[in-house]
């Protein structure tokens, strides 16, 4: 009799060890990914990083049009963007709708914004526009301006969803205000209203 409740005990202690690990997978394999995502920005591959984007938003920007807007944006001799550091600070269980897994997931950065003034017309007037432009982004406690350098210490912290059809492949969009009207078509009304 004793061997059989521990024989029962093992098997549900097993179970329950192993529905604890596949659960943390899903989480393990969303902040993979989204680090590739961010490590083929930071090293400039823009093609890579692109690549990372949930296809069904190439139908509102067109993929050769969000490459052209990454390399201006990243590759740009009059923009030096450096991301100093990256986290993922909550993933949310993934949820199934119409076939495919959507997770909220937080996180954080730092980064480096350091703008050529002499190369842009009316460099200084754009300097005050830029700034204003930062401050309304990310608030004003979020964005350092630091005149020694002449650059833009920036702490952010943003959202962007996950989605798979398989569990293990996630691709991302960033989930921002300003792009709600745009992903309205592309996610569905349950992960648009958690942002």
């Amino acid at each position: 009799m004793k061997a059989k409740i521990i024989i029962v005990l093992i098997f549900f202690f097993s179970i329950l060890s192993f529905g604890q690990t596949k659960t943390n997978n899903y989480e393990n394999d969303i902040k993979k990914s989204l680090g590739q995502f961010v490590q083929n920005i930071k090293t400039k591959n823009i093609n890579n990083a692109v690549e990372c984007i949930y296809p069904k938003f190439f139908t509102v920007v067109p993929k050769e049009q969000m490459k052209q807007i990454s390399n201006f944006t990243y590759n740009n001799p009059m923009l030096d963007i450096k991301i100093l550091d990256f986290k993922a600070i909550s993933v949310e269980k993934p949820e199934k709708i119409n076939n495919e897994l959507f997770s909220i997931v937080n996180y954080s950065s730092k980064m480096n914004l350091k703008v050529d003034w002499n190369s842009i017309p009316n460099g200084q007037t754009m300097k005050k526009q830029i700034n204003d432009g930062l401050y309304k982004k990310f608030g004003k406690a979020n964005v350092t301006y630091i005149p020694k350098g002449d650059y833009y210490l920036i702490n952010s912290k943003m959202k962007a969803c996950a989605i798979s059809g398989n569990g293990k492949d996630w691709k991302f969009l960033i989930l921002e205000e300003s792009y709600k009207k745009n992903l309205n078509n592309i996610l569905p009304k349950k992960i648009i209203d958690k942002f």
